[in-house]
């Protein structure tokens, strides 16, 4: 078409005239593509319109807006663990140090109880010794004088009888002085280490060296009963620095038992897979995006379906457990 200033020029090309004819028509029903800047911006506007206020290009950009978003917080939360890991690791050490230092030291101190025992318990044997041997020499002598007073003859007899009442007399002198001295006489059929040990045992645990051997012992071993007790609040107290002090009171139990290292991986996965995704939605048209992010939701609710089934099943499973081996149901007990 050629435009003139009085008229137009139409310039066909066809092989009759029905022919140019036809082409003549259709040329006439076209839209006219010259009304104007006005007109082309509004049907620009009109066709962008679905694609920018709730087409599909909204809904991609609004979800790489919401991946990029998952990203930085999972970022946040893994520099978060890691802090907390690097804490935890020197804490540990810390602990680790203490624990080693009381540990010697209550070795130390039980030591030392052994070796002051040993030195007060010396002598007291030795003399706890010589007393039974001296009062065993005393003993036997007196039933060998009995014996010999009992089987001697007549014209013995008197003799006899008073050598058995002299040695009576120093058997009875030295149970006075050994009962003087170690509170017991030995038992009947009793040996001398075991006497030796009663009689002793009072006087070496009396003894003030002792008592403060022992007392260092004990001050020691509670030191160690304290460093080996599990202890959650020095490990809190570091999250509640990295986290905030309300975050973890409301559910401490979540920190107790967490494993920072792990969480760093999971969060830095979540957050490399998070800007994955977004990269690979901004090179492809909007359509295709949005097949993309339909089929991604649909997976992630399957697998959220999967875990709510899976928990069901573990729930009625425990219960169909608990319901077999209560006695109250009927079910098989140790009663039975």
């Amino acid at each position: 078409m050629t435009r003139g200033t009085s008229e137009n020029q139409l310039h066909i090309i066809a092989e009759s005239l029905p022919a140019a004819r036809e082409q003549f028509i259709d040329a006439l029903e076209r839209d006219r593509a010259d009304r104007g800047l006005p007109h082309a911006t509004q049907q620009a506007a009109e066709a962008v319109r679905g694609l920018v206020d709730d087409g599909p290009a909204k809904l991609v950009s609004t979800e790489v807006v919401a991946l990029i978003r998952r990203a930085e917080q999972a970022e946040a939360r893994a520099a978060q663990w890691q802090q907390a890991a690097e804490a935890l690791d020197d804490l540990y050490t810390r602990q680790r140090a203490e624990r080693d230092h009381v540990v010697q030291a209550n070795k130390e101190a039980k030591q030392q109880v052994e070796l002051v025992r040993s030195e007060v318990a010396e002598p007291l044997t030795a003399q706890a010794r010589e007393a039974f041997t001296n009062w065993q020499a005393a003993d036997a002598a007196e039933k060998t004088a009995h014996e010999k007073a009992w089987i001697v003859g007549r014209l013995k007899k008197r003799r006899a009888t008073a050598e058995h009442d002299a040695a009576r007399g120093v058997a009875r002198d030295v149970e006075r002085v050994l009962k003087r001295a170690w509170g017991d006489l030995p038992r009947w059929n009793e040996g001398e280490n075991a006497w030796v040990e009663r009689v002793t045992r009072p006087r070496i645990d009396a003894d003030p060296r002792v008592i403060e051997a022992e007392q260092q012992h004990a001050t020691a071993a509670q030191a160690l009963h304290a460093a080996l007790e599990p202890n959650p609040w020095p490990s809190l107290g570091v999250y509640a620095r990295i986290f905030g002090e309300e975050t973890v009171r409301q559910n401490p139990g979540a920190y107790v038992n967490a494993r920072p290292a792990r969480l760093v991986e999971d969060a830095t996965r979540t957050a490399q897979h998070a800007r994955a995704e977004a990269d690979a939605l901004c090179t492809l048209t909007p359509a295709e995006a949005v097949e993309r992010i339909r089929q991604t939701r649909a997976s992630e609710e399957a697998k959220r379906e999967a875990a709510r089934m899976h928990a069901e099943r573990e729930r009625q499973l425990r219960a169909s457990r608990f319901a077999s081996t209560d006695p109250r149901r009927g079910g098989p007990s140790l009663g039975r």
